[in-house]
């Protein structure tokens, strides 16, 4: 005889198992124990007081950036107008930002919503990555 003859032969002299009828009720009942010990609570990933302080930092960014681009000269009127404070020009310091908003006013709807869904799926990978480490 060999090995599954002996397999076969063993699993024939034990039976089917059947479990006792109030299996599922002592199961249940343990379970629901144990969740009353400790129960489970909502916790969200960013709390309410983070997305309001998140929100106000962005409208401030907001908020700063269209200040100072619509405070800067555009066209003929930056070289006769020159803004000095203090010895500081902040138009030859705040040229790059002028820069940076004018290409950002060029580039075409598809791509910026392109540009905005990559950067959502970057963010919702960073939540899943950080709820599924808990």
């Amino acid at each position: 005889m060999n090995q599954k003859d002996n397999m076969k032969e063993w699993f024939k002299e034990m039976g089917p198992e059947n479990p006792s009828p109030d299996f599922t009720l002592n199961v249940m009942k343990r379970v629901m124990s144990d969740w009353s010990i400790n129960p489970v609570k909502y916790q969200p990933i960013i709390s309410k007081r983070a997305w309001w302080t998140l929100s106000i930092i962005a409208l401030i960014i907001t908020s700063v950036l269209f200040m100072i681009h619509s405070s800067l000269p555009t066209g003929s009127e930056s070289e006769v107008l020159t803004k000095s404070y203090f010895g500081i020009d902040f138009i030859k310091l705040f040229a790059p930002i002028n820069q940076i908003i004018v290409k950002l006013n060029n580039i075409s709807p598809t791509v910026a919503i392109g540009l905005l869904a990559i950067l959502a799926l970057w963010f919702f990978d960073q939540l899943f990555d950080k709820t599924v480490k808990r």
